[in-house]
């Protein structure tokens, strides 16, 4: 693959039309991360809320995920997206109004818990229509670059939303974040209404709760028997639990550990995230020139190397160096990420997709749920860096484990 095939999907409207759509939805995505964190450490002062805030955002998907799939697979994908988006701008402007009046901090923080669930649960209809949509209206050949594409895109994006939401906190407060963040569902939906691509009708058995538990069955026995969709599970499951660690302990880390700097909260949070997010960006491009070969082993040497950087944060006493490092497992992140998702769509068929992607999206959040509230605890116990470090080293074992099984190390 060439460099200047990274951009040749662009040429198609109907990814043009979803990538402005994700491009949008992002940058709001990230104000409403950066406001949703700093309202709830203002109101709350918990490393441990912090971690169950982000949290919350990811339950749902352990919960309902496996039921998101079939509904996936039988209905309209460009609609079902259509339809989430709109009820995201919804839920979100509910946030908004939460934020702007003058509840005491104890319930504000329940209601924002329960909205942000809300909208959790809606997503969890989107994501999988719209990557078991990419691999209908890009080339197998593009479909490396398609992917590495999204990644960059959202690296971009949360670089926009990062800055803004960082810089609207610090100056206007988190409330104005939160109606920004309801537009741009609204810019999304959009979009995706312009998306000309349609599936023909899948005559699948009426949804029944047998039919969905045959379906599940199906996703999961689909995973079981394929070496390279078994190996991307065990590890994968892992990895999200790692990640879900790592995102509550940058923040942790942002907020309690690098305070010297004289940047006010709000600031240091958007550091480390546009860090991580530059990083992110540059993974992203690099390994979609790289080719769609050696997917399996670009999985797990950028396991490997995300552990080997949250390791070094034992050694690591500044914000602006913990910064290059957070740059660097940004760039590590892609090097899993894409090739993952890659692997998934090609190992997988067209009319299963919604369902394997469900499994594989349920089994993560699962995972990252466990993560994202057990390091906040695990940091107020033994603390922030100890903790994170021991993120680290249980990446590279996971790296290590993936190894030992061929089918994913030749995949």
């Amino acid at each position: 693959m060439s460099g200047g095939s990274v951009l040749s999907p662009l040429k198609r409207a109907d990814f043009r039309w979803l990538w402005i759509a994700q491009t949008v939805s992002i940058v709001g995505d990230k104000i409403n991360q950066v406001a949703l964190s700093i309202m709830v450490f203002q109101l709350t002062h918990s490393a441990a809320q912090m971690g169950i805030v982000f949290a919350i955002t990811f339950l749902p998907a352990a919960l309902f995920g496996l039921i998101a799939g079939p509904l996936v697979d039988r209905w309209d994908r460009r609609r079902t997206m259509i339809c989430a988006d709109v009820l995201r701008s919804l839920i979100v402007a509910g946030i908004a109004l939460l934020a702007s009046g003058s509840i005491a901090p104890g319930p504000m923080v329940a209601i924002a818990y329960v909205l942000a669930f809300a909208s959790s649960t809606v997503a969890l209809f989107f994501e999988p229509s719209r990557m078991a949509l990419v691999p209908s209206i890009v080339t197998e050949e593009e479909l490396m670059a398609a992917n590495a594409l999204d990644m960059t895109t959202m690296s971009v994006s949360e670089l926009l939303g990062i800055g803004f939401g960082g810089a609207l906190v610090a100056t206007i407060g988190y409330a104005a974040a939160f109606w920004i963040d309801a537009g741009t569902f609204l810019v999304s939906a959009a979009c995706v209404l312009l998306v000309g691509h349609r599936v023909a009708k899948r005559m699948l058995p009426k949804l029944q709760l047998a039919v969905i538990w045959n379906d599940l069955k199906f996703g999961l026995e689909r995973i079981r028997r394929d070496g390279v969709l078994r190996g991307i599970a065990i590890t994968y499951a892992a990895v999200a639990l790692g990640g879900g660690a790592s995102i509550t302990l940058t923040i942790l880390l942002a907020l309690d550990v690098y305070t010297g700097n004289g940047l006010p909260p709000a600031l240091r949070i958007t550091t480390v995230d546009l860090a991580t997010t530059v990083g992110v960006l540059v993974g992203s491009v690099a390994i979609g020139m790289g080719g769609p070969n050696g997917a399996g082993r670009k999985y797990l040497r950028g396991i490997i190397a995300f552990g080997v950087l949250f390791i070094g944060f034992l050694f690591v006493h500044d914000l602006w160096v913990a910064a290059i490092v957070l740059f660097a497992a940004g760039v590590a992140n892609q090097y899993f990420g894409i090739p993952m998702i890659t692997l998934l769509q090609t190992y997988t068929e067209a009319e299963t997709r919604g369902r394997v992607f469900a499994v594989r999206t349920t089994i993560a959040r699962t995972a990252t749920v466990a993560g994202l509230a057990g390091a906040g605890v695990a940091a107020q116990v033994w603390g922030i860096v100890p903790v994170t470090v021991a993120v680290g080293v249980l990446f590279v074992l996971i790296g290590v484990l993936g190894y030992s099984m061929p089918r994913l190390r030749q995949a």
